[in-house]
């Protein structure tokens, strides 16, 4: 059915019936002035054959009058030599006298019939050829005056058939009808290769459209026709151009703002990792003054070596993560297991977390739950996310963080038993830089950014909030790549 609606087929259609109306009016012009030619010629040799016989017949009227001529019949001879010859077309001759009795005829039986009376008037002042058309246009007449030296001897009625003109002009019209027939599929023919030639290069046009995704907007499009589909290829080589430069500075802008909010995030939490580091080197000082004061004690020495290497792997780990979480990486995507994700997003705002005395319940899937992803833009969401259920929840209440799946997804969910969303704003907390916080508490851009990264992974979010309590929960389609991971089941 799309074909129909294609701009070929419109042309094509257009074309055709433009080029068929043409040659049907073309072809009727044609055979009616071809019609009126036979016709005209055919009267002009009949009013020659008319004006020749009218001639003869008054002679020998007028040579019978003078007595010049005693044998009759010489009238009916005349008219018999004419019937008879197939060349003149000739079906019928009357010859009228001045009173309009039959003088001689081809048709005895005008002999029986009475003189019509009102065509004398028309006869008597008859001066010169005249023509009558019959209705059915099979035949007509011509009238000639019988009269020489301003004396008149009658009428000569010449009847002629247009049979031959007629047969001419049915083989006529048949041949028209071929040429035409011919000439019309020449035409819709090269309407069709005109308008495949012009709608080539629109097809392709198109086929490179539907190959453009962004946001990289490359076409392998090369113009260098000179009329305006050029232009119009050009144009829209053009126009990628342009969607490439927005694309790539869009992408660039949205990379500086999850920075800035990852930047912002670690704000939030640095405190807190300031203490797990501070801990681990008190007890390190602790160590260092006791081997210090006992340098001979070797057991001693052994046991508080230990203590020392432990807490320096502690700090290590707490660095570590803080570097990981906040530098700036290009996306690459690999296959991730999302509890090892969603584990290190707790550990990063733990001490957030109880600094405020909200629990933590943790129901993560038994089987890794493995997406594609990229694992440090997926840790920013669920940072993203705790950080906020924790500014939501009241002291001495809980956030549970959950992961399953199913045949197709991989679900994640964080709530929260805070205070929920209003509903007139929960369609607009994905916006950038809308916050509910006091000034100085956030910068309005973490659930953007969330929303950006999840959709960046090919998945969605869905808020679900009341009075009280917040849940946020992510489907992500699961990994087609199938990788062990340290701990996992084999």
């Amino acid at each position: 059915m799309r074909l129909l609606y294609t701009l070929e087929t419109k042309f094509v259609a257009l074309a055709s019936v433009l080029i068929l109306l043409s040659s049907i009016i073309a072809n009727s012009w044609i055979i009616n002035t071809y019609r009126d030619r036979l016709i005209s010629d055919a009267e002009k040799q009949a009013s020659l054959l008319a004006k020749s016989t009218a001639i003869s017949f008054t002679n020998t009227l007028l040579y019978e009058q003078l007595d010049l001529v005693r044998e009759g019949g010489l009238l009916d001879n005349y008219i018999q030599v004419l019937i008879s010859d197939s060349s003149t077309s000739v079906i019928g001759i009357t010859a009228y006298g001045d009173s309009g009795e039959v003088i001689s005829t081809s048709d005895y039986t005008y002999y029986f019939e009475s003189p019509p009376h009102q065509d004398l008037g028309l006869w008597r002042t008859l001066s010169e050829i005249r023509f009558t058309r019959h209705s059915n246009g099979d035949y007509f007449e011509v009238l000639a005056p019988l009269a020489i030296a301003g004396k008149r001897f009658g009428t000569l009625n010449m009847t002629f058939t247009l049979a031959d003109e007629f047969a001419q002009l049915k083989a006529f019209r048949n041949l028209m009808f071929f040429i035409t027939t011919g000439i019309t599929a020449i035409g819709i023919l090269i309407a069709f290769l005109v308008a495949r030639t012009l709608a080539s290069p629109i097809k392709r046009l198109v086929v490179e459209m539907h190959k453009v995704k962004g946001p990289h907007y490359v076409t392998y499009l090369d113009s260098k026709r000179a009329d305006e589909i050029g232009e119009l290829e050009r144009g829209f080589v053009e126009m990628l151009n342009r969607l490439k430069s927005a694309a790539d500075e869009r992408e660039r802008q949205q990379k500086a703002l999850m920075q800035t909010e990852k930047l912002a995030s670690v704000g939030t939490f640095v405190s807190g990792l300031a203490h797990e580091i501070n801990n681990p080197l008190s007890g390190i000082r602790a160590c260092l003054r006791r081997i210090i004061a006992r340098p001979g004690d070797g057991e001693q020495t052994t046991k508080y070596a230990k203590l020392m290497d432990d807490a320096w792997l502690r700090i290590e780990q707490v660095v570590k993560g803080l570097l990981n979480f906040s530098r700036n990486k290009e996306l690459v995507f690999q296959p991730a297991d999302l509890n090892q994700i969603v584990m290190a997003a707790c550990s990063l705002v733990d001490y957030r977390r109880r600094s405020q005395k909200v629990e933590l319940q943790q129901d993560l899937a038994t089987v890794p739950p493995v997406i594609a992803g990229d694992p440090h833009q997926l840790e920013q969401v669920f940072v993203n996310l705790l950080l906020n259920a924790i500014d939501a929840t009241f002291a001495d209440g809980w956030i549970r963080i959950r992961t399953r799946q199913n045949e197709d997804n991989v679900v994640a969910e964080v709530s929260d038993s805070g205070q929920g969303i209003p509903s007139d704003i929960q369609d607009k907390i994905f916006d950038p830089f809308f916050t509910t916080k006091p000034v100085g508490r956030g910068t309005g851009l973490g659930l953007s950014v969330t929303n950006t990264i999840v959709d960046e992974h090919c998945g969605r979010i869905e808020v679900l909030s009341g009075d009280t309590g917040t849940t946020f929960r992510l489907y992500f389609p699961k990994s087609s790549h199938l990788v062990e991971y340290e701990g996992a089941p084999a």
